[in-house]
């Protein structure tokens, strides 16, 4: 598979868990956790973790449980949640600070 052809996968991949997943716009499931004191880049942060794990113990060969979906499925997954974490904290920077150029330094980030 080539690499646009990846690309136009996640995309699809993308659109259609937003539809069932996301009741308010774009990336309205990850926004969730904003009623609780998280930001919804950290949310989506800590599921970009848990797919990670979950691809690590797929390629080490830890016998999974859930089988419908591969490491193919899972990297994907895991692809498209570092874009979806990097498109909400531009979102969050650009609330708190107007427009964004590139992102805050570690240091200013953990202040988020």
């Amino acid at each position: 598979m080539k690499f646009n052809e990846i690309l136009e996968k996640m995309k699809e991949i993308h659109e259609a868990k937003n539809h069932d997943y996301s009741r308010e716009g774009e990336f309205g499931n990850f926004k969730e956790s904003e009623k609780i004191g998280i930001p919804a880049w950290k949310g989506a942060f800590v599921r970009l973790q848990d797919k990670y794990t979950r691809a690590c113990n797929l390629i080490a060969g830890k016998e999974a449980k859930v089988l419908d979906e591969k490491l193919e499925d899972t990297l994907l997954d895991l692809a498209n949640y570092a874009v979806i974490v990097l498109c909400l904290l531009k979102d969050q920077i650009r609330d708190d600070v107007g427009a964004i150029h590139e992102l805050p330094l570690r240091d200013e980030l953990a202040k988020r």
